[in-house]
């Protein structure tokens, strides 16, 4: 979302979240195998000190994004400074993270105000694919993707929508004439916005592109992850197959509509393990974002929700839900989404249960109550070793038995064993023989 929104246009995106909220599955019918480097953090306004990629490595991420500027790297035309720009990537590169560069945006010296107008016509065009090129040229084989600018169906850019498509197609071409083997990104779409896309695609500007990026903000999980459902439906229509990037995701603690703290766990789990269930379809998710955005020693703005996205706070201690994220992203990076398992007998319907197996032999099981009501069920797992019960607050992993009854709620479970039988859900109070 940054740079940050007025707060009219963040309300008026606070309310299309609403709209969001309709069921849909969390677990998809289709196996997917989940890469190892499937999360990921943007580290945005942060120096990136070694302590924040001390955290990143904690929360378990391998992407990081941010925007490279245009005016920052060519302040007066013809006059480039990549002084910062290079020190960032080195520093993420020897972090082993890999960075998805933003291209963007115009450059106020291309008008007589001085001032950015977040639209370019066919004059000034040819001045960014210059500043396209450069870039894609300087940090080929450094930098991991490059993502043409950033939410273009919001406030971002104010110009027509075929102005920017012609941009979008332009700039596409020109870094894949530049470096045939990056990897480029278009859409970066503020939610799902089935107008836009659509205009995307007729007007060519996904060509010469390697996947459609877009920031499914939602007020719930199911929200988020219905929008990746919409987009893949539309875009397998129009037979573009390229992969799905979520390139911002995340929810914000304060301002507009906020999400509750003692909610902010379960709702990350909720939609990594929705996200990581459809890696067939989507390549990754990068966290929007590593920490909240206000100085420790000032009291922030509780009107504008750009504040309070972080997983940390701005003093780096964990928010309330980045153990949830470090539990997920340990889990889940590397595993397979298996949909078939576990078999149910006689479970009540609300209950949400995502099986996941792991390459060193870990078993990985997810449960939740949709409804958020306490009930009890059997878990049987034949022949089944280490088994453990994980909580996304906090505290140790707790042993349990091969045939366990655990009590499941509105915040999800994670339950690991070692083992080869799939496991099987039955009611409380019965045993192996109904």
């Amino acid at each position: 979302m940054n740079p940050r929104p007025r707060p009219l246009a963040a309300a008026a995106l606070a309310a299309g979240l609403f709209l969001s909220c309709v069921s849909t599955p969390y677990g998809p019918p289709e196996p997917a195998q989940i890469p190892e480097d499937f999360f990921g953090v943007s580290p945005d306004r942060s120096p990136l000190e070694k302590e924040d990629f001390d955290l990143l490595d904690q929360l378990g991420t391998v992407w990081t994004r941010t925007t490279l500027r245009w005016s920052s790297v060519e302040p007066r035309e013809g006059t480039w400074n990549f002084q910062h720009a290079d020190n960032y990537v080195s520093k993420t590169v020897s972090a082993g993270k890999k960075l998805v560069y933003i291209l963007g945006f115009d450059n106020p010296w291309l008008y007589q105000d001085r001032r950015e107008h977040r639209d370019m016509t066919d004059r000034e065009i040819p001045y960014f694919l210059a500043y396209t090129e450069q870039v894609v040229s300087r940090y080929r084989g450094k930098v991991a993707a490059f993502e043409i600018w950033n939410e273009p169906n919001w406030v971002f850019w104010k110009g027509s929508d075929e102005h920017f498509f012609a941009l979008s197609r332009a700039a596409a071409a020109k870094a894949r004439e530049t470096d045939p083997h990056a990897v480029i990104l278009a859409g970066s779409t503020a939610r799902f916005s089935r107008r836009f896309t659509r205009g995307m695609i007729a007007a060519g500007a996904l060509e010469h592109t390697d996947g459609f990026s877009i920031h499914p903000y939602s007020l719930s999980p199911r929200g988020t992850i219905r929008q990746v459902d919409k987009l893949r439906k539309l875009l397998d229509k129009a037979d573009y197959r390229k992969p799905i990037w979520i390139t911002e995701a995340g929810y914000a603690t304060g301002g507009i509509s906020p999400i509750r703290l003692d909610r902010y766990g379960a709702y990350i789990v909720k939609t990594l393990s929705g996200l990581a269930a459809r890696s067939g379809a989507v390549r990754n998710v990068i966290w929007y974002e590593l920490m909240d955005e206000y100085v420790p020693s000032a009291v922030p703005d509780h009107w504008n929700f750009e504040h309070f996205f972080g997983l940390i706070y701005p003093d780096r201690t964990l928010k309330p839900g980045a153990r949830a994220f470090m539990l997920t992203a340990h889990h889940l990076a590397g595993a397979e989404y298996r949909p078939e398992f576990p078999r149910r007998e006689g479970v009540f319907r609300g209950l949400v249960s995502l099986y996941f197996r792991k390459k060193d032999g870990t078993r990985v099981l997810l449960l939740w109550t949709e409804s958020g009501d306490k009930r009890r069920i059997r878990l049987i797992l034949e022949g089944a070793a280490g088994v453990f019960r994980q909580d996304i607050h906090g505290g140790p992993a707790v042993p349990l038995s091969a045939d366990p009854e655990v009590e499941v709620g509105g915040d999800p479970l994670f339950v690991t064993w070692r083992g080869e039988a799939p496991p099987l859900i039955r009611p409380a109070g019965k045993n192996r023989r109904l």
